[in-house]
């Protein structure tokens, strides 16, 4: 059951003493509020447990009005910035490890937005979580969130079409040439081996990695035009354009449909999906992406975190930061992974064989185990408009793709620096 930290709760305890500390128990019941903005999506898994987790720490501490707003994943950022420009910020906000990079830079007054976590969690609080991921969260050197979810594409397959095909199911072990060997037999008129978004560029970060790139340097200095990216793209976009394995203008949403339909055989997709595809009634299987066959190196997807963050503004930052250990608690962590798939930042539930008895959360977490974090930097919120025009230039055939992604590259930089 969630309950507050000592330090809060000690002024209860005066109520019992006499008459004369009537007054400070009179000010410890009184009412206070929490305002909490989080960004599920609504009717989805994910805001169910959410909402039962608040519920649960209303109910163990009546003295708190707890006011729960959802904001669009989209505008989330956003809107907190302008709120707190206004001073009206939320005290507790969902955020993700690339938005700590796009709000730890900001300043009100030569203050920062939100409020670093490391003087209110003690070292045993600090040390029951993944330090990927508390290092993600963390903006130089002020911890401004604590990471609650991770989450990352992996290989999702339909199994019942491998079956019709007789075709053995995706493995650990495969390699591209496996992958794209699987795709072009399993691929038979409106029936597609693959479904992958090529003009997104999400979708290419684990291809990058495969071919040897990377999205920035040890300084943090953006690389989208390193040693192998070219090649990534190529490869990626040509699953498309020259292999024809997967169906033109794919985008994340048509991918979901046309996966749900049985009309695909093999996605990259994440567990926000999962639960998606088997009220679809698809069977469904997950792998490790593969290795790519010229380099050796395994594909790594980007691995987020969410988690919750305090805002500086708040006057209620004890309250807010008890809040935020509870959604982050092992007990409703546990919860998340057995609705949403999502792998664990408790180190308790990642070593906890019953954590993952359910297929989706053990294929998602050994993926996690593959993947590198983007650094919790500005850039990573700035990449995709770049990107994703270089992306398009390359599909329509105006530019090759080392020119469109040095010509990112370059602009990425300049937004840096504005």
């Amino acid at each position: 059951m969630p309950r507050l930290r000592a330090h809060v709760l000690a002024p209860w305890a005066f109520a019992l003493v006499g008459p004369a500390t009537t007054a400070v128990a009179e000010e410890s019941v009184t009412p206070r509020n929490i305002e909490v903005w989080y960004s599920y999506t609504a009717d989805t898994r994910e805001e169910a447990v959410f909402v039962d987790a608040v519920q649960s720490f209303r109910d163990a501490h009546p003295h708190l009005v707890i006011n729960a707003e959802r904001i669009p994943y989209v505008e989330n950022v956003a809107q907190f910035i302008t709120a707190s420009q206004g001073g009206e910020a939320p005290d507790l906000i969902r955020i993700s490890h690339d938005d700590v990079g796009r709000i730890g830079y900001v300043r009100i007054e030569g203050l920062p937005l939100l409020e670093d976590l490391r003087h209110h969690l003690t070292p045993a609080e600090r040390v029951a979580f993944d330090p990927r991921g508390l290092h993600a969260m963390r903006y130089q050197n002020a911890l401004y969130g604590i990471p609650s979810t991770q989450s990352c594409l992996a290989l999702i397959y339909n199994r019942k079409l491998f079956d019709a095909a007789g075709e053995r199911y995706p493995r650990d072990d495969w390699t591209t040439d496996d992958l794209l060997g699987a795709a072009r037999r399993l691929t038979d008129g409106d029936l597609h081996g693959m479904a992958i978004p090529v003009k997104t560029s999400y979708w290419w970060f684990g291809f990058q990695t495969g071919f040897g790139g990377a999205l920035f340097d040890s300084e943090d200095n953006p690389t989208l035009d390193s040693s192998g990216s070219a090649a990534a793209l190529a490869f990626f976009q040509g699953l498309e354009k020259e292999h024809g394995v997967t169906p033109r203008g794919i985008t994340p949403e048509s991918m979901k449909t046309r996966f749900s339909q049985d009309r695909v055989a093999m996605i990259l997709d994440g567990p926000w999906n999962w639960g998606d595809y088997l009220d679809a009634g698809v069977d469904i299987g997950i792998a490790l992406l593969p290795v790519v066959a010229e380099t050796g190196l395994r594909m790594a997807p980007q691995l987020s975190y969410h988690g919750w963050a305090v805002s500086k503004q708040s006057h209620v930052k004890v309250e807010a930061v008890d809040l935020a250990l509870w959604l982050t608690s092992a007990e409703v962590q546990r919860r998340f992974t057995e609705a949403t798939y999502s792998p664990p930042t408790h180190l308790g539930l990642a070593s906890d064989p019953s954590t993952f008895d359910d297929l989706a959360a053990r294929g998602f977490l050994r993926q996690a185990g593959e993947c590198v974090p983007a650094p919790t930097i500005r850039g990573v919120a700035l990449i995709f408009e770049p990107l994703d025009t270089a992306l398009q230039l390359v599909y329509e055939g105006e530019m090759q793709p080392a020119e469109a992604l040095a010509a990112a590259n370059v602009e990425l930089a300049s937004k840096m620096r504005q």
